[in-house]
């Protein structure tokens, strides 16, 4: 979205075609550029009648029998144009997309507009313009999900570190920090991530963290976290703590552990805190204290 202040002078500006070619060709690859184009697209549509209001009095003013209760200047036509350019700007700029957000611990399954099906782990955040959903099919994510696709046009999940493509499907995305891991349940899957491109058939999995990629396989239909519980091949520690955090809202402080020097290879439960931390930390020799509203985990060597 365009920053207040400064960008209404700019818009004003682009409106009244004073930009700079410079200006005006990052203008156009903006996201939103297509949205302003369509309001003034819009407005230029009404044509409302023009009238010269100062010549309007003038000639009121020169009748010998003026009467104020007997006149009225027609300001009709302006404010028609003025509520039509409201309703213009509310529907292009205060229409958001779908939305949808868990909260820590959180799961949430959504039936899409076309019949595929979508769940969210906890700490997500999905959304997707449901005005075109018929030929363009396309999720934003961030954090995780599950996604049983209908077959149909192309059905794409767009996430900051990669792109997911398919037909008809199951899937999950995992998408956090530098971490982007996709498994294919069903179907084949077309995964693009920093311009790597792979397919994955029905129990493949892929995983790109930092500048690293790989692939393995596996053998459970859905993913382990719709059954409460959390797993992990072979991951640095920091994202299992980062599930931990997102799945019981804790926050987990690091006293000279080191964990960049630790990964992770296991399990554990969404349910239960202490049991989810003891598999963790003892599986990695990490003593532990829990502050007494259990909110807090401090971690030592």
């Amino acid at each position: 979205m365009l920053d207040d202040k400064k960008d209404d002078i700019f818009l004003s500006r682009w409106i009244n075609g004073e930009l700079s070619e410079k200006e005006l060709n990052e203008f156009r690859s903006h996201p939103e550029y297509t949205h302003y184009k369509k309001i003034i697209t819009g407005v230029d549509a009404l044509h409302p009648k023009q009238y010269d209001i100062e010549k309007e009095l003038a000639d009121l003013k020169s009748k010998r029998n003026f009467k104020k209760s007997s006149s009225t200047i027609k300001l009709w036509p302006f404010v028609a144009a003025a509520a039509s350019i409201v309703i213009i700007f509310g529907l292009f700029l205060f229409t958001p997309d779908i939305s949808y957000h868990t909260n820590y611990g959180e799961t949430l399954t959504v039936t899409l507009p076309d019949g595929s099906e979508m769940t969210l782990n906890a700490k997500s955040t999905a959304s997707f313009d449901e005005s075109n959903w018929d030929t363009q099919r396309n999720i934003t994510l961030e954090g995780e999900a599950f996604f049983k696709v209908q077959k149909g046009s192309k059905f794409t999940v767009t996430t900051a570190n990669g792109e997911v493509s398919v037909l008809g499907t199951q899937f999950s995305v995992h998408s956090q920090k530098s971490l982007f891991q996709v498994h294919c349940f069903e179907g084949k899957v077309s995964v693009a991530s920093h311009k790597e491109h792979t397919i994955l058939s029905a129990g493949i999995a892929f995983r790109r963290l930092d500048k690293n990629s790989e692939k393995w396989k596996f053998s459970t239909s859905i993913p382990s976290w719709l059954t409460n519980t959390s797993s992990f091949k072979n991951i640095p520690i920091q994202y299992v703590f980062a599930e931990l955090e997102e799945q019981y809202n804790i926050i987990i402080v690091d006293d000279n552990v080191k964990l960049n020097k630790h990964t992770f290879t296991g399990t554990f439960p969404n349910n239960n805190l202490q049991v989810a931390l003891r598999t963790v930390c003892n599986t990695l020799g990490i003593e532990y204290t829990i502050s007494q509203d259990r909110k807090t985990v401090v971690l030592k060597k």
